[in-house]
């Protein structure tokens, strides 16, 4: 695993340039079961923990954040396999191949006809989908203008258009493009209402917040980002003297409350992440998770990113002159976490969302 992402660190050009993951690599994560963590066991999968995961991805986005968000949404994805019958979830998951990505939101249309439903729709921040064997589309069903229902589509690549949009400042070799349908034909089998209903297998795993464990894979990321910015300002502060000072910046009383400010950051975000994480699965290894505590994921995942992106930040301030060039770590990690920080399941709306339901206010299941 660390070897496969230290490559991917060396490729960093290559894959920047393309802007997308080149295929060798993916064939190795997926080879090494990075793409299928959390799918069920029943089905070749590896069902590992939520814990377990993010302690796979973040060392992954230690040294490339393009391919730890790939693997970390696609394995989003993945959770479906304990949600879908048995012959559904043989059919997309079986495979050891088997990769799937794209958009949830129901931000298509859909209308149901014999065997299937038919679906349109153009969806944004495809992550990795030139790569996968199936992508899901999330669609509404509509009665007039209002919206009855949702669904997940998931269509074979060939029944897509891609739109090659991404031209974007991080995140550059994940190839979050948009892609489109227009009255596609699904057939049963490869389409599932949504929101999920109770998991078929029956497993923490599938337990666990499934918006939550979206938020976590996308603040792991953030955090792999912080943790390499921490160890890249330590090396610039042993060996940078700023010029007319002479010490350097580790010598200097101001440089080093700056990085102790840096420390505590990214070990409060670290030790709020995956201590959160932990109380949420010791619940899900009895039974269904509260309210509570789905809103405490999603906060912890929202914090752990803002104080990743502090970490960040600092880190390339304190750096000064030698944060900016591309042949250094800091410029792309300052380019990659200001991407990963304007994903939605870590926006500073997620802190109302919390807010709202630790001041005892009912908030709808589908945001937590």
């Amino acid at each position: 695993m660390l070897t496969l992402a230290q490559e991917a660190e060396q490729r960093r050009r290559e894959i920047e340039a393309a802007r997308n993951l080149p295929t060798d690599l993916i064939a190795r994560a997926k080879a090494e079961g990075l793409v299928r963590m959390w799918t069920a066991k029943a089905y070749g999968g590896l069902q590992l923990s939520v814990r377990e995961t993010m302690q796979r991805l973040q060392p992954i986005a230690y040294h490339n954040a393009s391919l730890a968000w790939v693997l970390a949404v696609t394995n989003c994805s993945s959770l479906f396999s304990g949600y879908f019958p048995s012959e559904m979830a043989t059919q997309l998951y079986s495979d050891k191949n088997a990769m799937i990505g794209g958009f949830a939101g129901p931000v298509g249309v859909a209308q149901i006809t014999d065997g299937g439903i038919q679906v349109s729709g153009q969806w944004s921040w495809g992550s990795g989908i030139r790569h996968c064997s199936h992508i899901v589309g999330g669609a509404r069903f509509m009665q007039g203008e209002q919206m009855v229902g949702a669904a997940l589509a998931f269509f074979l690549p060939e029944e897509i258009e891609l739109e090659d949009n991404w031209h974007v400042v991080g995140l550059k070799g994940t190839n979050s493009i948009n892609y489109r349908a227009e009255n596609v034909f699904i057939p049963n089998g490869r389409w599932s209402f949504f929101p999920l209903s109770e998991a078929q297998i029956d497993a923490p795993l599938y337990r666990f917040s499934s918006l939550g464990a979206l938020s976590l894979s996308v603040a792991v990321v953030g955090l792999g980002l912080a943790e390499r910015a921490v160890h890249e300002i330590q090396a610039i502060a042993q060996a940078k003297s700023p010029m007319g000072q002479g010490k350097p910046l580790a010598k200097r009383s101001v440089s080093q409350q700056a990085i102790g400010k840096i420390y505590g950051n990214y070990w409060g975000a670290h030790s709020l992440f995956y201590n959160t994480i932990a109380k949420a699965e010791a619940e899900a290894a009895k039974g269904a998770c509260s309210a509570e505590t789905k809103a405490a994921i999603r906060l912890a995942a929202c914090h752990t990113t803002h104080l990743a992106k502090e970490v960040v930040q600092e880190a390339y301030r304190i750096a000064g002159g030698s944060a900016v060039w591309e042949a250094g770590k800091l410029e792309e990690l300052h380019r990659d976490m200001h991407v990963v920080s304007q994903h939605a399941m870590v926006a500073d709306a997620n802190y109302r969302t919390a807010g709202a339901v630790f001041l005892g206010n009912r908030v709808p299941e589908f945001l937590l």
